[in-house]
C-alpha cells in the first residue's frame, strides 16, 4: 500500500509525520509505505546474515528502517529515505546521532530495497537518483516475486545496473570482501517467490 501527498513539501514537514509510520520525502512529495509480510520477513533475512558477517568482520554495523536525510541533492530542500537495509561503514559511525529519529550527514556504503508493486517507479527510479546523488556506493532492489536482484555500483555505472542476479545465485559485494548471501537457501527458508507460491498450492 501507498499513500502519496503531492508537494511541494519540506523537510519540516517529513520530520511532522506521526511516529511509527513509514513516510519519505521523495521530490518534495510525501510518500507512506506500509511493509508486506514477505517484504519484511526478506529484509529480516537479509540483515540477520550481514549482522552474523559483520559480527566476525567489524567493519560497521547493519541498520533496518533508519531515516536518511540527503540535502541539497536534487532540489533546494533535499530528500528524506527510509531504506529497508542499509550497511554503515565504521568511518561513518561517528556521525551517528543515536537520539535523532534521522540522520542527517550519515552516507551507507550499501543500502537495500525489497520492491513492492506500489514502490516499483521509487525503488527502480527515484531513489536510483537519489542514492547515486547522496554518494551511496552499493544499492541492492530484491524481487522476490521475479525472484531477482538488481545491482547498482555507482561508480562502475551511474545509470544501469552492474548485475542482474537470480535467487539461484551467491550475492557478493567488493564492500565486505568475505560476505556471501546465499539466496537459494533463504528462498527455500522463507518460502518466497513464484516458486514458493507454487510450492504452496
Amino acid at each position: 500500500m501507498l499513500t502519496m501527498t503531492l508537494g511541494p513539501h519540506t523537510v519540516k514537514d517529513w520530520l511532522a509525520t506521526p511516529e511509527g509510520e513509514h513516510w519519505e520525502l521523495i521530490h518534495g512529495n510525501l510518500i507512506m509505505t506500509e511493509e508486506a509480510w514477505d517484504n519484511s520477513r526478506l529484509a529480516w533475512k537479509i540483515g540477520i546474515q550481514l549482522e552474523k558477517h559483520l559480527d566476525t568482520h567489524p567493519s560497521g554495523i547493519v541498520g533496518r528502517n533508519i531515516a536518511f536525510y540527503f540535502p541539497e541533492i536534487m532540489d533546494a530542500d533535499g530528500e528524506g529515505v527510509v531504506p529497508d537495509l542499509c550497511y554503515i561503514p565504521n568511518d561513518q559511525l561517528n556521525k551517528v546521532e543515536r537520539t535523532a529519529n534521522v540522520q542527517k550527514g550519515v552516507i551507507p556504503a550499501l543500502v537495500v530495497e525489497i520492491l513492492s508493486p506500489s514502490t516499483v517507479h521509487i525503488d527502480l527510479v527515484d531513489k536510483v537518483e537519489i542514492y547515486r546523488k547522496a554518494g551511496i556506493g552499493e544499492y541492492w532492489i530484491f524481487d522476490w516475486r521475479e525472484e531477482t536482484i538488481r545491482i547498482y555500483r555507482f561508480s562502475e555505472n551511474a545509470e544501469k545496473p552492474v548485475a542482474v542476479q537470480s535467487f539461484e545465485d551467491t550475492l557478493r559485494t567488493p564492500l565486505l570482501p568475505e560476505f556471501s548471501l546465499e539466496m537459494p537457501k533463504i528462498r527455500q527458508a522463507l518460502n518466497l517467490g513464484r516458486k514458493g507460491r507454487e510450492q504452496s498450492l
